[in-house]
């Protein structure tokens, strides 16, 4: 097979995931479809080495620091500060749903598995690659592979829980007269004048190749500085923690992937280096995997779950919401947004209701599912990968 061929191959499973996922507003995510693709590809005879041939394979191993430097640019800080409890509510989550997967799975399924698959939980694809990462240059693929199955998966916990709770929440919400006055309209949001930053650089290299130039001196900042803790930080923690550092300094600009005109190609290799252990898994490995995974999640859900309702009391909010704000730790965005969408549409009797049911849940919801998997997850990873 030619290196075109791969990366054709690789381009086209890529397109399907997201087509997919589109057409069933995320139920089914572009990492599921992926892997049930190459899955059965690879048990059919698909090359092991087509990331290798692809040409994929090393490139994305540099490109995973540019992309999690990336996602410090996105951050609102303004917003966090709106949603205060929102964020107390999923750093929390998360920290005690992770510990519980490690402390109360570890005796039954095994410490590395229990480790590796915490910081699954707690998010989505960048958690995966830092745990995949560094499990595949110790050599424990099969429980690389543990990591990409509960990724895959997670989202059919996380989502029906957090759909019903929301719907409770909706209901008790319209059941106060005065909610519709506060949130039946969304509120405006001012802002000032952007004072220039220190770092800020003239108009003049704002031009695509300048960006990546930026993006990529940040990440290997971040490289150097992780290497001189000796690997206490993790050089994607720092990443995202420089990426947040200059951003606020203006030598980044916010959301700066999507002004590299390379933001698909970044998105596509980073994802697609994930599922390299999958050559290697046989269908006698995935099903081993199931008790293990399913007794990981129900752990990693019941912590949050009790999370839920014990800050809830002392923040003085729901617990469906609180337990819902956990959880988008195992679907994110833009689930986050379609499942306020969809309830705010089945639990409204009319327009007015469906605004401020929309206006009341989706800022939370965005707000969490970008704490849990963006921030904490990353955090949780970088913290946990030095215990393997």
């Amino acid at each position: 097979m030619s290196p075109i061929q791969a990366l054709v191959i690789l381009l086209v499973i890529f397109a399907i995931g997201e087509i997919v996922a589109d057409k069933t507003k995320a139920l089914l995510s572009t990492t599921l479809v992926i892997a049930v693709i190459l899955l059965i590809g690879f048990w059919c005879g698909l090359p092991a080495d087509i990331f290798s041939t692809a040409k994929i394979a090393d490139i994305s191993g540099v490109l995973i620091g540019l992309l999690i430097t990336s996602m410090g640019t996105m951050i609102d800080f303004p917003e966090l500060k709106r949603q205060w409890k929102t964020v107390i509510i999923g750093v929390g989550g998360v920290a005690v749903g992770v510990a519980a997967i490690i402390l109360v799975c570890s005796p039954i399924i095994g410490r590395n598995l229990a480790i590796a698959g915490a910081p699954i939980f707690a998010g989505a694809n960048t958690a995966t690659l830092v745990m995949t990462t560094a499990l595949n240059e110790k050599g424990l693929t099969d429980i690389a592979s543990f990591c990409v199955l509960m990724l895959v998966t997670q989202n059919f916990v996380g989502i029906p829980i957090a759909s019903v709770l929301l719907r409770k929440e909706a209901k008790g919400f319209l059941k106060i007269p005065e909610n519709l006055k506060l949130y039946a309209k969304a509120d405006a949001k001012t802002e000032a004048g952007a004072s220039r930053r220190p770092l800020q650089l003239p108009a003049l290299f704002n031009k695509p190749s300048f960006v990546m130039v930026k993006l990529a001196v940040v990440a290997m900042i971040s490289n150097f500085l992780a290497g001189l803790t000796q690997g206490t930080v993790h050089y994607f923690v720092a990443a995202l923690l420089l990426g947040i550092l200059f951003t606020e300094l203006g030598f980044l600009d916010k959301n700066i992937l999507s002004k590299t005109n390379a933001a698909g190609f970044i998105i596509f290799s980073t994802t697609m280096i994930i599922f390299t252990t999958l050559a290697q898994t046989t269908p006698g490995q995935l099903v081993s995997m199931i008790g293990p995974l399913l007794l990981s999640l129900g752990i990693g859900c019941v912590g949050v779950i009790i999370f839920g309702i014990v800050i809830g009391k002392v923040l003085k909010i729901s617990p469906y919401l609180a337990i819902s704000i956990g959880l988008t730790c195992t679907f994110g965005f833009p689930t986050t947004m379609l499942m306020s969408q969809e309830i705010s549409s089945a639990i409204g009797s009319n327009d007015e209701e469906k605004a401020a049911i929309l206006n009341y849940l989706m800022p939370k919801m965005i707000t969490g599912g970008f704490i849990t998997v963006t921030i904490t997850s990353v955090l949780a990873a970088g913290v946990v990968v030095g215990l393997l």
